[in-house]
């Protein structure tokens, strides 16, 4: 398997260094203000994954240990949108399909029309060319 090409290489980092930058002043941030603390609120407050979080060797235990002193976490039910990273990733294909389907339909209706137009345009030659001949 080859690797990747430095550029692309350097671009991966330049996005890991700002994402972990991003949540690193995230979570600086939410712990000056007392909120409470958890994998889902640090992602959406920093613009990352939580499965970035999770997976990030230096951020994880940070974030298990502000969350440990926060206490335990509130009995109710967590809204779709603080589930998991997978529930994001959804809602986005989702909107994405949704997205695709309205354009799908209105190609569908234009072409329609146009379907329409040319099969008139075709009774009107057929029409025409009958009389041709029967002169």
């Amino acid at each position: 398997m080859s690797s990747l090409p430095d550029h692309l290489r350097q671009a991966v980092r330049a996005r890991t260094d700002n994402a972990e930058k991003r949540a690193r002043a995230a979570l600086a941030q939410m712990t000056q203000s007392g909120e409470s603390i958890s994998f889902a609120s640090l992602a959406r407050k920093a613009g990352v994954s939580t499965d970035f979080l999770y997976r990030h060797h230096e951020l994880r235990p940070l974030i298990e240990r502000h969350r440990a002193k926060a206490g335990p976490a509130p009995s109710r039910p967590l809204p779709l949108d603080e589930t998991s990273s997978t529930s994001a990733a959804v809602r986005a294909l989702s909107a994405r399909l949704s997205q695709q389907q309205r354009i799908h339909r209105e190609e569908v209706a234009l072409l329609r029309k146009s379907l329409e137009i040319a099969q008139g345009e075709n009774l009107e030659l057929r029409r025409r060319l009958a009389r041709y001949e029967m002169t």
